[in-house]
């Protein structure tokens, strides 16, 4: 039997951790991966130079794409204030961030990315506004684009005490069918799925309190 947490509470969590600068189990902190860099450095000047930064957190993707030339669209539904404070004037790059205070599932996509980034916040989501999302992103695509996406599935919560634990109307994707969703979704896109194991312990009780398989996938639509 699963305990329930609410959205409520994981909102209320990650904008204290954030307010407070704290990495967590998770590492909010942690700097951009090497997939992700790999993928930027590759792309040519065919993309547009816009890209789409969902669910920011500490803006570390936000900060790589916006230094790479591109101007950013930065969504979260914490307060804008901290990636404000931490742009402030870093430079001629910092003009091109526009933080939105938002939640992912509500931000309406209405252009044509080059790039979107959403690391670590779609499997938060239910399924219906996941696919929802990405579909509206497809569509608005319509010239080389690439998406970067890192999306926990398989995954097990408990809480420091053992009890399983579960988000109310998360997405809960197995691998197998989130690889079919994404397939479908992106037909005709190049594809690319990474699998990774990822855990977590609490610092409180040295207990795993986090288990999932983290889907990386990278998106390349091949229309110019």
């Amino acid at each position: 039997m699963y305990q329930p947490v609410s959205k409520a509470s994981v909102h209320a969590f990650y904008e204290d951790a954030l307010r407070q600068g704290h990495s967590t189990a998770e590492n909010l902190q942690a700097a951009t991966s090497e997939r992700f860099n790999t993928l930027l450095e590759s792309i040519d000047d065919q993309a547009p130079r816009t890209a789409l930064d969902l669910g920011y957190g500490a803006g570390n993707y936000t900060l790589a794409l916006a230094r790479a030339g591109f101007r950013v669209v930065a969504v979260d539904q914490v307060p804008c204030t901290w990636l404000l404070r931490r742009i402030g004037s870093a430079g001629e790059w910092a003009h091109r961030i526009e933080p939105r205070r938002c939640l992912a599932e509500d931000f309406a996509i209405e252009e044509d990315f080059g790039v979107i980034v959403a690391k670590d916040v779609l499997h938060y989501l239910d399924r219906h506004n996941v696919e929802s999302l990405l579909r509206r992103a497809v569509a608005q695509a319509h010239g080389a684009n690439h998406h970067y996406l890192e999306v926990f599935t398989s995954i097990t919560r408990r809480s420091p005490s053992g009890q399983p634990l579960r988000i109310e109307g998360e997405a809960d994707y197995q691998p197998d069918a989130f690889q079919r969703v994404i397939e479908e979704i992106y037909d005709g896109w190049d594809l690319t799925f990474h699998w990774s194991d990822h855990a977590e312990q609490d610092s409180r009780t040295g207990r795993t309190c986090f288990e999932a398989t983290r889907a990386t996938v990278i998106a390349t639509n091949p229309a110019a």
